[in-house]
């Protein structure tokens, strides 16, 4: 079993999603779709229901809620500033287009498609910069620093657009910085990698802690993986590295302490810390912690690089793609931190996005009843006409005598060579024919109409069950592909294609047996018929 939270799906896209947002009372959330589409949603009962949607001038790169406005900055014109109705307030343009937007106590930070940094009040007024800001890869706020890592290595801290502190560039050939984040006192915290001087030598992996106000280093040590993301903790911070695995580090006397919390097989995309619960996005899964230590986990139908919940956790927005331009759009799912999780079998974990909507059955005497609120509608000769009418053995025949066989009387030709044709006549021998083809058993509906009209019908395929599989010693497990339980009643099936996750081609044959390592995977199958009919079906295989 497998402890996880209820998810639902929150919201439906129709393209891919490029931002999400969510309030920090969790009453208002937005989503952005490739196109440059904003959708608004807003809590109506207890639910974050859509509301409106205003279309940019081109593909939104981030969305920001602040109060009851939202603020978009999409790659072609630039800031937006909208209200809830998805009204313009007021727009500015950026020059080389939006690429990362930052949220300060009091101001707006752009950085454009050059890397180069604008700041901006929320009123959309100006902010004069004491200097020239470009080449900026990395950027952060805490508290009211902006913190920006350049391509050089260098990183500075602004406050109200003046540089209040530098770090200077270490290595004789320079460095990358892989993370900028903070701690629970607002400290700095960089990840960076240095260049190995000799080609072949190891690159050196390093984390820095930076008091801001007292310009002090507080704390430097060798990593085994790059740091991705450092977020603030109840007392430190939580780290994700690329390796799959999140660490929380503990300050203290003489030095930091950590402690393992996450892992998985894969690099950390997103991290989060909500009312005592953490939560790191990797792969196709979503890893936790609860406030009493237990670990659930999350499926998605795509990648989540987007996990943004409220402040209080109550309410957690996750999106991202699974890089396949075959499938569907990927949903937005939801859950919330506060609830309790729940106990499961893992081949549950993709239901919530994988459920269809439920008929309602009718029950044999709603289906036949005889509906008298309609009797209205008719005459009384229509019917009594209708009550002494005797099911025949006919087919499509009669279909066609009405159409173009003998209307009798009603048929005459007019003096210009049209024909005058009694309208309320042949709508009623029509009537007859289609009601006597409806009391036709299925079967010899279904020969006539194939006769008939020849049709060619789509193929249907099956890619089989999910897997779930132990890795040998190697790490790796040998697995089958099978799509031989596909069919096409008219067996015209031409080829065969399965598909890996990352859009290549592995085998063109219906059953394939190949070898895979630790982790989960997804495939698709593709068949088509000779007449370019074509289908698909995908699975998911996790091996451990």
């Amino acid at each position: 079993m497998l402890s996880t939270h209820s998810v639902h799906i929150a919201f439906k896209p129709e393209a891919k999603v490029s931002a999400l947002a969510i309030s920090m009372s969790g009453d208002v959330a937005v989503w952005a779709e490739a196109g440059g589409k904003l959708f608004i949603a807003q809590n109506s009962d207890g639910l974050l229901k859509p509301s409106t949607s205003w279309q940019a001038p081109a593909l939104i790169r981030k969305a920001i809620i602040r109060g009851n406005q939202v603020f978009v900055l999409d790659d072609e014109y630039g800031l937006t500033c909208l209200n809830l109705e998805g009204t313009p307030l007021w727009q500015i343009e950026i020059g080389a287009g939006g690429f990362g937007l930052h949220q300060l106590p009091s101001q707006l930070a752009i950085i454009d498609g050059l890397g180069r940094l604008q700041m901006f009040g929320y009123d959309g007024k100006s902010i004069e910069l004491h200097g020239e800001f470009k080449d900026i890869l990395r950027c952060i706020a805490i508290g009211e620093y902006l913190i920006l890592a350049h391509e050089s290595g260098q990183v500075q801290a602004l406050q109200n657009g003046m540089t209040v502190w530098s770090r200077p560039i270490r290595g004789d050939t320079g460095e990358s910085i892989t993370c900028l984040g903070s701690d629970a006192s607002q400290n700095l915290v960089i990840g960076r990698e240095g260049y190995a001087l000799v080609s072949g030598d190891e690159e050196v992996l390093e984390i820095e802690i930076w008091d801001l106000k007292q310009n002090v280093l507080i704390y430097r040590d060798e990593l085994k993986s790059r740091l991705l993301h450092a977020i603030p903790a109840e007392k430190g911070l939580f780290c994700g590295f690329d390796n799959g695995q999140v660490t929380e580090y503990f300050p203290g006397q003489p030095s930091y302490t950590f402690e393992p919390r996450i892992t998985s097989s894969y690099p950390i995309q997103n991290l989060l810390f909500r009312n005592g619960c953490i939560a790191a996005s990797s792969w196709f899964y979503i890893y936790g912690l609860d406030v009493n230590g237990r670990e659930w986990k999350i499926e998605h139908q795509g990648m989540p690089h987007f996990l943004e919940a409220s402040r209080d956790g109550s309410v957690c927005l996750f999106a991202g793609e699974d890089q396949n331009d075959w499938t569907d759009i990927e949903p937005i799912g939801g859950f919330s931190f506060n609830e309790e999780v729940i106990e499961i079998d893992e081949s549950e974990l993709t239901l919530w996005f994988e459920k269809t909507e439920e008929t309602i059955q009718l029950s044999a005497e709603e289906l036949y009843r005889v509906d008298d609120e309609m009797n209205s509608f008719f005459s009384e000769d229509e019917l009594e006409s209708m009550q002494n009418t005797q099911p025949a053995d006919v087919g499509l025949d009669a279909l066609h005598d009405a159409l173009d066989g003998d209307f009798g009387e009603s048929q005459q030709a007019s003096e210009d060579g049209a024909l005058d044709i009694d309208t309320e006549v042949l709508l009623a021998e029509l009537d007859d024919a289609i009601t006597q083809m409806a009391l036709l058993p299925s079967e010899d509906l279904l020969e006539e109409l194939n006769t008939e009209i020849g049709e060619v019908i789509v193929p249907r395929a099956v890619s089989g069950e999910d897997q779930h599989l132990k890795a040998d010693a190697d790490g790796s497990a040998i697995i089958t592909l099978d799509g031989s339980n596909s069919f096409d009643p008219q067996e015209r099936i031409h080829t065969w294609s399965w598909i890996e996750s990352s859009g290549k081609e592995i085998a063109s044959s219906a059953k394939v047996r190949v070898r895979i390592p630790r982790g989960s995977h997804s495939f698709e199958l593709r068949i088509c018929d000779r007449d370019g009919q074509w289908s698909s079906d995908s699975l998911h295989i996790l091996i451990e």
